[in-house]
């Protein structure tokens, strides 16, 4: 399996992994989002909290110029950590949410 396809086959695994977990509040569903033609990957809580209307991406991954870009995680979970457990390499993770100052200091790629 090539590189591109191992990453989307990981961060697809990733994704419905935590699908799984419902959330302790409101009549929330999460759903995954998986659009394979552009890369982009989400993990999404929809539904309401009493009158309150929930909508939020939780985990947002993109794959561009062949690295994985964690755009958004509002989770407590430590997605690029789990990545390298799946056999991710460092080098090829950008903690995109990250400002590139950041990034340079967190031993992971900068862009």
């Amino acid at each position: 399996m090539d590189k591109l396809n191992n990453y989307r086959e990981k961060i697809k695994q990733l994704l419905t992994q935590y699908m799984q977990y419902k959330p302790s509040y409101g009549d929330v569903e999460i759903e995954t989002i998986f659009d394979k033609d552009n890369d982009h990957y989400q993990l999404i809580c929809i539904g309401w909290n009493d009158q309150k209307r929930i909508y939020n991406p939780m985990i947002h991954i993109d794959i561009k110029k062949d690295k994985i870009w964690i755009q958004q995680n509002t989770t407590e979970v430590d997605i690029a950590l789990e990545l390298m457990e799946m056999g991710i390499q460092k080098s090829d993770i950008v903690i995109g949410f990250n400002t590139v100052k950041m990034r340079e200091l967190s031993g992971f790629a900068i862009e």
